[in-house]
């Protein structure tokens, strides 16, 4: 299957940003990527390798794409070309994943690609924690020596330092230098592209760690349990290093359904042990950290007061920092705020179905010996979409191509599984609807409680 490493090829991009990193690959650019791996499946589709499935989820995030295109068109026609782009790419991504992966042996392939991902960004942010600091200009105005931002050279152990001897009406910042070119801000550490919030690097991280346990599981042996704790050792130390509280609780979560389906009683106390690093070197208690808090409780209010006053299309897909200047800081508020409740309900439905797939292949396959593979990556995604549910109330990813990534593996694994099984069906019915809205509902009015409730 040639759309397999044209998959790989696309994840590297949006994962790596390689064309930052070394001239040689400028060429790997998203219109290069998606253009190989649409190529690929038509070439795949031609040899008879892949065919249109389709499934559900990918109805409801189509619909909920079609819906953000038409409150662009009544909200902000003048800004369609530079939203469209942002638009198309997830929904392209999740697209190629879940239609060009039609088997597990594709499926582990990518899932793996994706495991290597994620150790290797720990590997990274690791390293930039560790390594010294030094100074970092980030701003300059009228400065007369040819000054471009990044490290000047010249090591610190506070922000003041940088600018004695500095260039005059400079900012600089005092962060340790990472491989590939990263920097730390403000200590924490992050990559790169779409990944240079340390929040969201540390919540891909979570969400790629339950792959991890799902590689041990497809053959264990003491070798593969070294690799899983040397792992999972460096993913949790990653994490803490990004100080992202909304990370950390994420990763908490799917450790703690993943150890708690997978191994009952003993998993509470696998997963106990795992969380004492977190809750003991994890968060932020800086007031730095109270000032984020407020700002993001503010940001909350400005969107159910978006919504309030855009009852149908909300302000418009894209459109949030036109009228705030912060994100919305919670994936359903942004939807509801962008898209209204329309486009609230249609991407709620797509977690609830992504969710609704993993549970069913464990639980209709659980009889099936030859199986065990497809219930073991079931698990892992389960898990991995349990802790981005977590990180959604506290960050933007609507979205984030990360996350339609792994919507798109689910994808790709529910079309795996049919093709072993053509009988296996999972569903979207009226009454799933019905409690997705019933959520949406209950969790609208809690979040404007609580708003009430602080006086906000």
């Amino acid at each position: 299957m040639l759309i397999v490493p044209a998959i790989v090829t696309l994840f590297t991009y949006l994962y790596w940003r390689p064309q930052q990193i070394l001239d040689l690959f400028r060429f790997v650019t998203i219109e290069f990527s998606a253009s190989l791996a649409v190529f690929s499946y038509l070439l795949d589709a031609r040899a008879g390798a892949v065919r249109p499935r389709g499934s559900p989820l990918l109805a409801l995030l189509g619909g909920f794409t079609l819906w953000s295109v038409i409150t662009m068109v009544v909200k902000a026609p003048d800004r369609m070309s530079e939203q469209l782009v942002k638009l198309a790419v997830p929904f392209l991504v999740v697209v190629l994943v879940s239609e060009g992966i039609q088997t597990m042996r594709g499926f582990r392939v990518a899932a793996r690609t994706l495991l290597l991902f994620t150790v290797g960004l720990a590997a990274v942010g690791v390293e930039q924690g560790l390594a010294p600091t030094g100074c970092f200009l980030t701003y300059e105005v009228q400065v007369a020596d040819a000054v471009t931002e990044g490290f000047d050279g010249r090591p610190c152990t506070s922000r003041e330092q940088c600018y004695e001897g500095g260039a005059p009406s400079a900012d600089y910042l005092c962060e340790h230098e990472g491989l590939l070119g990263t920097a730390s801000f403000t200590g924490r550490v992050r990559y790169r592209g779409i990944l240079e919030d340390p929040n969201e690097l540390a919540w891909a991280l979570s969400m790629g760690i339950p792959f991890i346990f799902a590689f041990y599981e497809g053959r264990p042996s003491r070798k593969r349990l070294v690799l899983l704790l040397a792992a999972v050792g460096l993913t949790l130390t990653c994490v803490i290093m990004t100080g992202s509280r909304s990370g950390q609780l994420s990763l908490l979560a799917n450790l703690g359904v993943y150890f708690i389906r997978r191994y009952r009683g003993r998993g509470v106390v696998a997963g106990l042990v795992a969380a004492v690093p977190l809750l003991l070197l994890g968060g932020r208690s800086d007031p730095n950290a109270q000032s984020s808090t407020d700002e993001r409780l503010n940001c909350w209010s400005e969107a159910l007061g978006m919504w309030r006053e855009n009852p149908v299309v909300g302000v418009g897909s894209g459109q949030f920092l036109e009228h705030h200047f912060q994100t919305a800081h919670n994936s359903f508020l942004l939807a509801l705020a962008e898209a209204g409740p329309i486009g609230l309900l249609l991407w709620s439905a797509a977690i609830y179905f992504a969710i609704k797939v993993t549970v069913r292949v464990q639980i209709d396959l659980r009889d099936r010996p030859e199986a065990a593979t497809a219930r073991s990556w079931a698990m892992a995604l389960m898990a991995s979409m349990v802790g981005m549910v977590t990180s959604a109330v506290f960050l933007s990813l609507t979205y984030h191509p990360i996350l339609w990534i792994f919507l798109g593996m689910i994808g790709a694994l529910y079309a795996a599984v049919r093709r072993h099984q053509p009988e296996f069906r999972v569903r979207f019915r009226l009454r799933d609807l019905i409690l997705v809205g019933t959520l949406d509902v209950a969790f609208i009015a809690s979040i404007a409680a609580y708003l009430r409730l602080k006086g906000i």
